[in-house]
């Protein structure tokens, strides 16, 4: 797969709209490969706008090829507990997964330098030197305006951005994936199949695919 990193995120536009109940949803699965529809959990229906916007960005074949995930956060943030794990990162490293994300506040920071570079194609090498490439480097920093709803591929280097002032923010992705998410602590939907071959998470950065560590 060719390395290409450090490209901005698509910006989508505006998605205006707030959720106050407090709320921890990880890699819920809400469609499988090989169907159209979605079925979503009673009290994720909230979110269905988001769904709607990432089928309208995606089209039809790959749409109908992936399974499709939805993580939404509402927490008390603060600087020692800022919601999302830390570090720069990139989701669906190796894949060609498609992560669609938005937030009402404290925006993700993103890396965004002149020219494309090529990391180790390795889960665990590539995390300390995406950290040592784009942390240093705040001349090419960027955070996009609240309630945007961005789109990444795997060349979108990023991490959660340092919280300035306490409170609640709510955080919400959408994962395109043609791979299962089986890592213990994902949120179930009971509604779906679930995995049969759970892997257990570790307490380094886990990548969403357990089978691909």
């Amino acid at each position: 797969m060719e390395n290409r990193y450090g490209v901005a995120p698509l910006d989508l536009g505006l998605l205006d709209l707030s959720f106050p109940e407090m709320m921890f949803w990880l890699y819920c699965p809400v469609k499988l490969p090989g169907c159209f529809p979605v079925s979503l959990p009673e009290n994720l229906r909230q979110f269905a706008p988001f769904l709607s916007k990432v089928y309208q960005t995606i089209q039809q074949p790959r749409w109908n090829d992936s399974y499709i995930y939805l993580t939404a956060k509402t927490l008390y943030v603060t600087a020692d507990n800022p919601g999302n794990r830390p570090g720069w990162h990139s989701d669906g490293f190796m894949t060609d997964d498609l992560n669609f994300i938005w937030s009402d506040c404290n925006g993700t920071l993103f890396w965004e330098p002149d020219e494309r570079i090529g990391f180790t194609q390795d889960h665990h090498a590539s995390l300390a030197e995406m950290e040592a490439a784009a942390e240093p480097d705040v001349d090419h920093h960027r955070i996009y305006p609240d309630k945007h709803l961005l789109l990444l591929d795997q060349g979108v280097i990023h991490r959660v951005a340092n919280v300035k002032q306490p409170g609640m923010r709510t955080f919400v992705k959408v994962s395109v994936s043609r791979h299962k998410y089986n890592l213990v602590g994902n949120s179930i939907n009971h509604a779906l199949s679930l995995p049969a071959d759970y892997v257990e998470r570790s307490e380094g950065r886990n990548h969403p695919i357990g089978g691909a560590l």
